[in-house]
């Protein structure tokens, strides 16, 4: 029965199209959901991100995340790169994307971002795990397909919000498969609690044009640096997180989620996520304290 149960799960997802990865640190993975969102507040940043999802689970979704995203101020820009590792049952995803971005300042604290992506997506099937047999025909041939997305991301003050695109193309691969486009919507307001404290409810979206999911979540700060909080996505999952950036230069996260509904019952078991982050600010020297970050 434990093998069963997720071999008919996974084949019933497989069959309509390659899904983009789940991650409840989204606003750590936003450069690779959304390519507007790169380097926004930082002159670098590069995130790691790594997702054990339901750990009882035979052949349970394994992910791996790398991204990177640097300012180039002469041009009031961004690019940058990802990389995605992922493991689910049978499959094995490997996904390279480069990003560009334009930012708009429309304000003193507001600006718009545009921006694009464009890589490339290997997949294939592995023979370590055999569901069924025989296997349908090309089911072990690696497939090699384009991928391309599109965003749009705005700040003002507290408020972030975001839309974007991905796997527009739609790839279809030789051994079935079949990139399924999805669109994403993120938004977050940050409440100044005091000069130490700060609350940020928080939303995001996914959709594959026919299965739907959304986070939400709210996150406490302490003083900028240490932040913890709960989350709720739709289908019955719950989830805390905590995380410490260590000199506005180091991050160091976890996430854990658990199933409410009996579907848990010891069978899936839990989900957790590590994360670590970098992130590089220049600052100019005066008077006024003025961060050369807060105008591109």
């Amino acid at each position: 029965m434990r093998k069963l149960l997720p071999a008919v799960l996974l084949c019933a997802s497989s069959a309509f199209a390659q899904q983009e990865p789940q991650f409840t640190q989204f606003w750590n993975a936003l450069p690779y959901f959304n390519p507007a969102t790169g380097a926004r507040e930082y002159d670098q940043e590069a995130y790691a991100l790594v997702r054990d999802q339901w750990t009882n689970f035979y052949g349970n979704p394994s992910t791996q995340l790398l991204s990177y995203s640097t300012k180039l101020k002469g041009i009031n820009s961004s690019v940058g790169g990802s990389y995605l590792h992922e493991d689910i049952g049978f499959t094995i995803n490997h996904k390279a994307k480069f990003t560009y971005a334009y930012h708009l300042k429309l304000g003193r604290k507001s600006y718009l971002s545009l921006g694009v992506a464009a890589g490339v997506n290997y997949l294939k099937n592995s023979d370590e795990i055999l569901w069924f047999y025989p296997p349908p025909p090309n089911f072990y041939s690696p497939g090699i397909g384009f991928t391309a997305d599109f965003g749009v991301a705005y700040k003002w003050r507290g408020l972030d919000v975001g839309l974007s695109l991905t796997q527009l193309p739609q790839a279809k691969y030789v051994n079935g498969y079949r990139d399924a486009m999805h669109f994403f919507g993120f938004m977050g307001y940050d409440i100044q609690l005091s000069s130490s404290f700060k609350l940020r409810p928080q939303l995001f979206y996914k959709s594959d044009m026919n299965f739907q999911s959304l986070d939400l979540n709210i996150m406490a700060y302490y003083k900028n640096k240490i932040y913890t909080g709960v989350t709720f996505r739709n289908g019955d999952c719950w989830g805390f997180f905590a995380g410490w950036d260590i000199k506005e230069r180091f991050r160091v996260s976890y996430a854990y989620d658990m199933w409410l509904s009996k579907l848990n019952n010891g069978i899936i078991g839990a989900t957790h996520e590590i994360g670590l982050g970098f992130m590089f600010k220049k600052r100019v020297k005066s008077s006024l304290n003025i961060r050369s970050s807060d105008a591109f």
